[in-house]
């Protein structure tokens, strides 16, 4: 451990034991680091649920509007987001553009795709071509 890392504890009930018991079996085997899957899952939670209940402006759900087109990133994002938590921390390129496609089409489709790919990297997902 490092001097920048900290132990975290989390208490559940004494029947939880039996699934913690198979999640580290299923790590083991898979080669994966529990620790790197439960952040994952926390980060991906708190992006879903923070900041709670924003307000938008009203030209959010203006068709065309550049604030329309932010909020579909938004919730295009966050799907992402979710999908790669449910995959090991894991897309594809693929799933970026089926998730854009009834949103964005041509250039702006490419552009967008590129901009949130970025953002996945940045979050420690892996985006595979």
């Amino acid at each position: 451990m490092t001097s920048d890392s900290k132990e975290v504890t989390i208490y559940a009930p004494p029947h939880f034991k039996a699934t913690w018991k198979k999640f580290m079996e299923i790590c083991e085997r898979d080669g994966q680091s529990a620790s790197e899957l439960v952040r994952i899952w926390v980060t991906g939670y708190v992006e879903r649920k923070d900041p709670g209940n924003p307000q938008r402006p009203l030209t959010a759900y203006a068709p065309g509007h550049e604030d329309e087109q932010a909020l579909r990133v938004q919730e295009v994002y966050a799907r992402l987001k979710s999908h790669a938590a449910d995959n090991r921390g894991e897309i594809h390129v693929r799933q970026i553009f089926r998730e854009l496609e009834p949103h964005f089409k041509g250039r702006l489709k490419v552009t967008t795709a590129g901009e949130l790919e970025q953002r996945l990297r940045e979050d420690g997902i892996k985006v595979w071509h």
